[in-house]
């Protein structure tokens, strides 16, 4: 794809210098005019649209330059001797400063419009990976998301957390399990600010579908601070064991402890940090140090 692309560019460059030496052509055959610099905004602009602002600068300056090598070697080389007057210098100077802008403004434009086009691909990828996450299932019974959420939800339900919560919680855990989880929390936030700012008034979308959107986006809005805390301290910061337990959301914690204790039934034996975990009373010894006294013991209510 990065080959591909820069083929394109490469070809696109071409055409772009192609019409520059074009138009010198016609301009040593016809003995320059003045009108003829109009010309140069053709490949200033196309390189400004297809290339970005940078390369159209440089073609803008290279015609620049193009036209002052010929006003000055223009009677030695081609026997032609211009006789500028004070107008014309202005004109040149204006022409110059105008064909230098249009690069600059078109190609900003350009890079605008495909950054934009960039992440609305984003934002909609991050909603296909929380639609796959949703709908992914284990070959046989539950998948190991599934667990954790249910895990993670009931012990939300002892510790009297309200329903929106509760649901947020499983939510979360849901997506917990995303191997590169830290490349798509960007693209929850994408995704949210894009449903948000997007009043699709002009995009073709049923009702329902318009509704599904604003539903994932404000469900992303309230997961993803859950998500960058249980990301931040329980994979980043995962062997450090005596954690500010204040500064952690209870949810990211409860998800955590879930996805611990599922791992736990299912190999028998993890590690956190220096701590070797194999039953539910070497957790209960991480209590009050790397989860909350209350996520613990919500977990034996859960268990027991």
């Amino acid at each position: 794809m990065k080959k591909q692309n820069w083929s394109s560019r490469k070809f696109e460059t071409i055409i772009a210098m192609v019409i520059v030496l074009a138009i010198l052509a016609i301009g040593f055959l016809v003995h320059y005019k003045f009108y003829l610099l109009n010309f140069f905004f053709l490949p200033v602009i196309f390189s400004g649209y297809y290339l970005g602002k940078k390369r159209a600068a440089l073609i803008a300056i290279s015609c620049i330059l193009l036209e002052a090598l010929y006003l000055v070697f223009s009677h030695q080389v081609f026997g032609v001797h211009f006789q500028l007057t004070q107008d014309d210098l202005i004109f040149l100077i204006s022409w110059a400063i105008f064909l230098f802008l249009t690069a600059w403004i078109v190609g900003t434009l350009s890079e605008k419009k495909d950054k934009e086009v960039f992440n609305l691909k984003r934002a909609y990828t991050g909603i296909l990976a929380i639609v796959l996450k949703y709908l992914e299932v284990g070959e046989e019974g539950k998948s190991r998301a599934e667990k954790v959420a249910e895990l993670a939800g009931k012990m939300a339900e002892v510790l009297e957390m309200n329903k929106a919560e509760v649901e947020n919680i499983k939510s979360a855990a849901l997506l917990s399990d995303i191997q590169e989880l830290q490349t798509c929390l960007p693209l929850f936030t994408q995704t949210t600010e894009f449903v948000e700012k997007e009043s699709f008034s002009q995009v073709h979308l049923s009702d329902r579908e318009k509704i599904m959107l604003k539903t994932t986006g404000l469900l992303l809005s309230e997961i993803q601070p859950i998500l960058q805390s249980y990301f931040v301290h329980y994979r980043q910061k995962a062997n450090e064991l005596e954690k500010s337990l204040s500064a952690i959301p209870l949810a990211a914690s409860l998800i955590a402890l879930a996805e611990l204790y599922v791992k736990l039934t299912q190999l028998g034996r993890v590690k956190v940090g220096p701590e070797e975990i194999s039953s539910l009373e070497d957790i209960a010894r991480l209590k009050g140090r790397y989860f909350p006294e209350k996520a613990v013991e919500a977990l034996y209510l859960v268990v027991y």
